[in-house]
């Protein structure tokens, strides 16, 4: 249906929302595919004719006799922000329950994108309907959550370094006996476990700054710009955890940048909701209900108003959903928000449609489409708080081995400096704080590994997907002096040595229990919009997108290069297929 539509009725559409939806990413949804991998860089050294070793470029990987393909899954999301997947399950949330249903039957039962779910999250399960769900998963990637093991390191080093101080202080005569040793250790494991309680509950520290927050109403006062003493505080929050949570200086920067109070109340409500709440909604079934309905009853109802609209029983349910999302604060208007957006622009595009004589099934299609864009305007400006701690560590943190972990680790740093003060009074010294070190951690052993069981569901990637973004060439066509420019989306990988799927572990071997730290380093470079010398295809940028997919892997080999700072490389051609325009993961 061609429209005609004035410039007021423009105006209208921008005001119900339209600001927001120019920000919504046209790569937005799953992408699938494979990176083959055919180059990599050269370990070995070999000798030429002279007998003398002639050392690789470890800068630059060169081709392999075959090649070795890599799973690659990407979602993102409507704002454009791209997350690398190791498993996505997609669920239909209209799926009656039975088991022996096929993926058509299953199908059948809706189709469009509220009908379906993409999780990543398998604790969610059981919030779906039971059914025969399709899979995507890549067996090359695992994503261990390091932050836990982080604060066991961050903890050793604390109390590694107390007990080697306090027994390098001591004089002899306060350590020439047996009894005297275990009273100083005594002594050291009482002054540490009287420390102040550690930060490391990062969601329990960052809640109380949203509650001090609040309390004082310091969000207008951030907003107008006075920032000094909520910085200062939201700085001291990160400083105080392992791995520098810091997302309460993100949140204060934010509301600083809001520009007006509502906005301010929006922007420090999306570092709140640390579950995605409004996100998970937006995408959820209640809100496809609710859309389908109202663009229904629109279409069949010339002069429908957006009360009359928001009357329908499916739109009260995603109504009263939306005031439900409010729990840190009623000036969030994220989601009821984002409710009034749909609403008005259905009401303003069946209104149209009515009043160019359209068919029924025209001016549906049309209400729908609005109220749909919407939805994703709202998602792209409020896509989801995703820099939180992970449900993992969380669990990690408040576990009974973590909160005996100081003790353990006092007792056993400060027992092994002493002993070592017996046996060598005159270098103990030397080793003091690496013996103190050894020590703790190996009676941290069990803890490690049940901290290292800790997982992300998705890796968050820095950068830019799309056509363009990124060098995409292989290191071997760039000049020897030159270097790639600026990536397209990068990415690191962290697997701690206690990693369940960490390389070097082997369970049955007793010299293989523990590994070494991974890295692995991921850079995706896409190519441009047209390549020189082929057609455009219609497919690129819409469906498809290819590239330079690059790998460096830091901990499996000693470093390489002059600086001894260079990993295993490998580069290769990639290619992503859309399957999906899903643009929240783990909708309700």
């Amino acid at each position: 249906m061609k429209k005609n539509i004035t410039l007021c009725t423009a105006l209208l559409v921008l005001s119900c929302a339209s600001a927001a939806r120019a920000q919504v990413s046209p790569y937005a949804g799953l992408w699938v595919g494979t990176a083959s991998l055919t180059t990599v860089n050269e370990v070995s050294i070999p000798f030429d004719a002279d007998n003398k070793e002639v050392a690789p470029d470890p800068l630059r990987p060169t081709p392999t006799g075959s090649r070795a393909d890599v799973r690659l899954l990407v979602h993102v999301d409507a704002a454009g922000r791209a997350s690398l997947l190791k498993d996505v399950a997609v669920v239909n949330r209209n799926a009656s329950g039975n088991t022996s249903a096929t993926i058509a039957e299953i199908a059948a039962a809706g189709s469009d994108e509220f009908s379906v779910a993409l999780v990543t999250d398998p604790a969610l399960y059981t919030e779906y309907p039971m059914q025969r769900a399709t899979r995507y998963t890549s067996v090359v990637f695992d994503f261990g959550d390091a932050q836990a093991t982080r604060v066991l390191d961050a903890l050793v080093d604390k109390v590694a370094t107390h007990a080697a101080d306090v027994v390098k202080g001591k004089a002899n005569s306060a350590v020439d006996t047996e009894a005297k040793r275990n009273q100083v250790a005594e002594d050291i494991v009482n002054t540490v476990k009287g420390w102040p309680a550690p930060a490391d509950n990062v969601a329990v520290s960052f809640q109380a700054f949203l509650d001090d927050l609040k309390s004082q109403n310091a969000l207008p006062v951030i907003a107008a710009g006075v920032v000094g003493t909520w910085m200062t505080k939201a700085n001291a929050l990160r400083d105080a955890s392992a791995f520098g949570d810091a997302r309460a200086a993100g949140m204060v920067a934010a509301i600083q940048g809001a520009g007006n109070v509502a906005d301010a109340w929006n922007a420090a409500s999306e570092f709140a909701d640390t579950d995605n709440e409004v996100a998970r909604l937006l995408a959820s079934k209640v809100a496809g209900d609710a859309l389908r309905a109202a663009a229904r009853h629109a279409s069949e109802n010339p002069g429908a108003t957006v009360p009359q609209l928001k009357a329908l029983p499916l739109s009260v349910d995603f109504i009263t959903a939306a005031f439900n999302t409010k729990k840190w604060a009623n000036d969030d208007t994220r989601a009821t928000g984002a409710v009034d957006a749909m609403f008005e622009a259905i009401a303003l595009a069946a209104a149209q449609g009515h009043g160019e004589g359209a068919f029924g099934a025209e001016i549906f299609e049309d209400a729908y489409k609005a109220g749909l864009d919407a939805l994703r305007g709202a998602l792209a400006k409020f896509p989801g708080n995703r820099n939180g701690p992970g449900s993992d560590y969380t669990a990690f943190v408040n576990s009974a081995a973590f909160a005996e972990a100081r003790e353990k680790a006092a007792r056993a740093a400060a027992l092994a400096v002493l002993d070592k003060r017996a046996a060598e009074p005159l270098t103990y010294a030397l080793t003091a704080l690496s013996d103190a070190k050894a020590a703790a951690e190996n009676a941290l052993r069990s803890a490690y590994i049940m901290a290292a069981r800790a997982k992300q569901n998705e890796l968050p990637l820095a950068g830019v997907f799309g056509l363009g973004q990124g060098d995409p060439r292989f290191m071997l066509d760039v000049a020897k002096n030159d270097a790639l420019g600026a990536s397209g989306l990068t990415g690191t990988i962290l697997l701690p040595a206690n990693y369940a799927t960490n390389p070097f572990r082997h369970r049955r071997h007793p010299d293989h229990s523990v590994g070494y730290d991974v890295t692995r380093n991921i850079i995706f470079d896409f190519d441009a919009a047209e390549e020189p010398g082929l057609i455009p295809s219609v497919t690129r940028g819409v469906s498809a997108v290819s590239g330079i997919y690059r790998e460096e892997f830091l901990g499996l080999h000693k470093p390489l290069g002059p600086g001894q700072d260079v990993g295993l490389r490998a580069e290769g051609r990639f290619e992503l297929n859309r399957v999906s325009e899903i643009s929240a993961l783990n909708g309700k």
